[in-house]
């Protein structure tokens, strides 16, 4: 049997305490649609996923988040999150 040391069991527990806290804060502020658009985001973009859930969490233990974010909303904070994107033009040149 694999013994673990504390300080990784240290670690390991407090990972399980900010995984709870972060299921806690998501589930009382995101409505049903809200958390299945966020899953799904993370299979396509892990990174903006976790920069949505942190910027939710984090407004919502400083009070500053009033209101439960439904699909609507996270729609837009996503579109404010992402990068614009560039137009690419292709020109043909006919001689």
């Amino acid at each position: 049997m694999q013994q673990i040391n504390p300080q990784e069991q240290y670690s390991m527990e407090e990972k399980r305490k900010i995984e709870a806290l972060k299921r806690d804060v998501l589930s009382r502020f995101l409505t049903k649609e809200a958390r299945e658009r966020l899953s799904n985001l993370r299979y396509a973009h892990p990174e903006m996923a976790d920069e949505i859930e942190n910027l939710i969490i984090q407004s919502a233990l400083s009070n500053k988040l009033k209101a439960i974010i439904d699909d609507k909303k996270l729609k837009e904070l996503l579109v404010s999150l992402s990068p614009e994107k560039k137009e690419t033009k292709i020109s043909f040149n006919e001689k």
